[in-house]
């Protein structure tokens, strides 16, 4: 029997997981890592890594179905993580040591989950959940101001488009790959709203910037939607709502998540971040509003009611 295109997909993502994760801890954490107080983005390795975990659960949710192991597996390695972190570990070999232990991770957890039979969870929640962190993987920065000219400043920044790059294009299949093929042609306008949103969200600043930052993730939770068979003006509804819900969302996200990342960077043992920046976790927030975007669209788009045939006397 063959193998599925979804099977490969999830096995595929689990490879790109561990090796961005392990690049991201190994080379990059150390380079990054301050020596006293670190600021905005300083610690942006330790976002891309935790989306990497995510990323691998998902992964683990194509392959098996299994919500509840991937999760428990996704926990244990974001535990390790921090554990690592803490110990500072550092350089390519060790970095290729760590990918293969991260491959050997998911495939355990992939396999445990197959075989307890995990109940699959909504199609629908993963796939926002995975559009909305392929959105939010793109505001991901370095500290430094453009234009940067620095040799390895330069190589880092080169190393983390590549890494968005390929966490981006992998939460774009994944959450493809969780919805109907038959609802793709709806999916893909907004799809690519989101995409031009990116633009201005990630290169420009006042009036553009925000809509850009408004527009990326609504546009996301959108193209989720239109999985389901709703009409257009529907769509149009949960874009809006997910627009208007980010103001106060991003007000809250940004206060927690702040909180947040500032656990981390104590749990891992590294410098605080100075008292006029804040330790954003993206992660967290991206995970998030993932969450709270299914929660709407799901609202939104849920078939009516259905009403007895006939009544009695």
């Amino acid at each position: 029997m063959g193998i599925s295109w979804r099977t490969a997909l999830g096995a595929f993502s689990g490879v790109v997981a561990a090796v961005v994760w392990a690049v991201s801890l190994a080379v990059h954490q150390p380079f990054m890592q301050p020596e006293e107080f670190g600021g905005n983005n300083t610690y942006w390795p330790r976002d891309i890594r935790q989306l990497a975990i995510v990323l691998a659960f998902l992964g683990v949710v194509l392959l098996s179905r299994g919500v509840l192991a991937g999760g428990v597996g996704a926990l244990v390695w974001i535990a390790a993580d921090l554990v690592l972190d803490r110990f500072d570990v550092h350089g390519g070999l060790t970095a290729v040591v760590l990918a293969l232990g991260g491959v050997a991770w998911f495939a355990l957890t992939s396999f445990a989950a197959l075989r307890l039979g995990s109940p699959g969870g909504s199609p629908h929640v993963l796939a926002t959940v995975a559009a909305v962190c392929a959105a939010v993987t793109v505001l991901i920065t370095t500290p430094w101001d453009e234009p940067v000219t620095d040799p390895a400043q330069v190589q880092v920044e080169n190393a983390l488009s590549l890494l968005k790059a390929g966490l981006v294009v992998m939460f774009a299949a994944v959450a493809l790959a969780l919805l109907p093929l038959s609802r793709l042609p709806y999916a893909l306008p907004f799809a690519g709203l989101a995409a031009l949103a990116a633009w201005p969200a990630t290169a420009t600043y006042g009036t553009l910037g925000a809509l850009g930052l408004v527009l990326l993730p609504a546009g996301a939770a959108a193209a989720v939607a239109a999985a389901r068979d709703v009409s257009l003006l529907r769509l149009a509804g949960v874009a809006a709502a997910c627009a208007v819900a980010l103001v106060p969302v991003y007000l809250l996200l940004y206060v927690i998540g702040s909180s947040v990342g500032g656990l981390f960077t104590r749990l891992a043992g590294n410098p605080p971040v100075n008292s006029a920046d804040t330790d954003l976790s993206l992660s967290f927030a991206a995970v998030t509003l993932g969450l709270l975007f299914a929660w709407t669209s799901h609202l939104l788009t849920r078939p009516p009611a259905l009403v007895p045939v006939g009544s009695p006397e």
